[in-house]
């Protein structure tokens, strides 16, 4: 019985371990998921390191593109409607999936990039373009376009820019217009590419929610903002610009994209050592994770009272039995017994109070390196050049934990009053009898 009893308290011990370790492993992960998902969100706004790289007018009225397209060849352009929050690059991919889950920096990103349509010409000589972007709920990305359904919104946002290496472009918007993805009079771009833009004109005012025909007087290029609409699968909400040329801007040409030498930037940083590490934020939670009190795990600080007190208690009970003139050799053999115990817990005491002093060290340790190193406002990534550290951290402290929090010696006594019949006994037989 006494090996099915330790086997069962082994057994109990362990699916305590297993189960707080899966609670601590769902709870990192659903607090991981909460703030990738306002992180993405937020992520999706243009960020200052990357407004760095947004293309300048420099000596003799040119627009300097080389520093974009040092992060991302692929970079054909600047667009941005000004009081709303789309001011983001352009890229153009080999077809139009490429760049739906990539950001400009080549990196994977659920909210994509802003791109032009891989049937358009790079250096927007077409007269018709169109550019796609996701609908973000809070306003990312193109999160702006469907608000130009509304009137107000509408006739209050109408003008931006467009640079590219090859000329910068006055917009105008002269018509919000709702659809889905299979209308062949917008989406076939390669047809009307190059075409005359009177029929796709009037197709748009006549199915377009808002419209301002004088905003179409001598028109030459119409550039087209896409992006989805909420109520439906397939369903699509653009707005239309009109693009009219700058002409102080008009000689701005840079070097073939191809050619210039790439550069790794992280998304949104200008270094990529600003990112912060998952696993060093999981070693933080571990080691921290460590110093809880957590009952159902081990007991924890509890074993701290409770090793004293059951100390005191034989402590009592062998200056009770010590008062007999003389004790039976089993009474004797088990004060031995419990002087051992009693030695055994007090050492195990000690250990504690050492362990609980290296654990609170080593977790504000794990801590503040953590705040010193990571940028918890950047992107994430899996590992750094830190992660090493954290984890000889958290290592440190489990095995604090395992040294000096694991009781070795023998068990006390559940209840010391089971042995009243040795400490009431009084007998006149010699000690050390048989």
């Amino acid at each position: 019985m006494t090996f099915i009893n330790k086997a069962a308290r082994i057994a109990d011990r362990l699916l305590g371990a297993f189960t707080g370790l899966l609670a601590a492993v769902l709870l990192i992960y659903s607090g991981y998921v909460i703030f990738d998902n306002h992180y993405k969100g937020q992520s999706a706004f243009i960020s200052w390191d990357l407004l760095q790289y947004k293309p300048v007018v420099t000596e003799g009225d040119t627009l300097d593109f080389e520093e974009i397209q040092k992060i991302n060849p692929d970079a054909v352009g600047w667009i941005t409607i000004f009081n709303t929050n789309i001011n983001y690059p352009l890229a153009q991919g080999k077809n139009d999936l490429e760049y739906i889950n990539k950001d400009i920096f080549g990196q994977s990103s659920l909210t994509g990039s802003i791109y032009l349509s891989s049937e358009n010409s790079r250096d927007f000589s077409d007269s018709f373009n169109i550019i796609y972007g996701h609908h973000m709920d809070n306003g990312a990305m193109f999160g702006d376009v469907d608000k130009y359904a509304d009137e107000e919104y509408f006739l209050s946002h109408q003008k931006g820019e467009l640079l590219t290496p090859a000329q910068a472009y006055d917009l105008t918007v002269f018509a919000c217009l709702k659809t889905d993805a299979y209308d062949s009079e917008i989406y076939s771009i390669a047809e009307k590419a190059n075409e005359e833009l009177g029929p796709v004109i009037e197709y748009i005012k006549e199915n377009a929610d808002r419209y301002v025909e004088t905003n179409t007087r001598g028109i030459k290029k119409i550039v087209g903002l896409s992006t989805c609409a909420n109520a439906t699968t397939n369903g699509r909400v653009i707005i239309f610009c009109n693009a009219d040329p700058t002409e102080k801007r008009a000689a701005a040409i840079t070097e073939d994209p191809g050619e210039i030498e790439r550069v790794a930037v992280g998304h949104g940083d200008t270094d990529p050592s600003n990112n912060w590490a998952l696993l060093n934020l999981i070693c933080v939670i571990i080691t921290v994770f460590t110093l809880l009190p957590l009952t159902f795990i081990h007991k924890k600080f509890r074993q701290i009272s409770y090793s004293k007190t059951k100390a005191k208690e034989l402590d009592e009970f062998i200056a009770d039995c010590g008062e007999n003139e003389s004790v039976p050799r089993a009474l004797e053999d088990l004060l031995e017994e419990f002087e051992t115990i009693v030695k055994d817990l007090r050492r195990f005491i000690r250990g504690v109070l050492i362990g609980l002093v290296g654990e609170i060290i080593v977790s504000l340790t794990a801590v503040i390196a953590f705040i010193l190193t990571e940028n918890i406002h950047s992107q994430m990534v899996l590992s750094d050049k830190y992660t090493g550290l954290m984890l000889i951290i958290a290592c440190a402290a489990l095995v604090i934990d395992f040294v000096f929090f694991r009781y070795r010696g023998e068990l006390p006594p559940e209840n010391i009053e089971d042995y009243d019949d040795f400490r009431l006994q009084k007998t006149k037989t010699p000690a050390h009898s048989v």
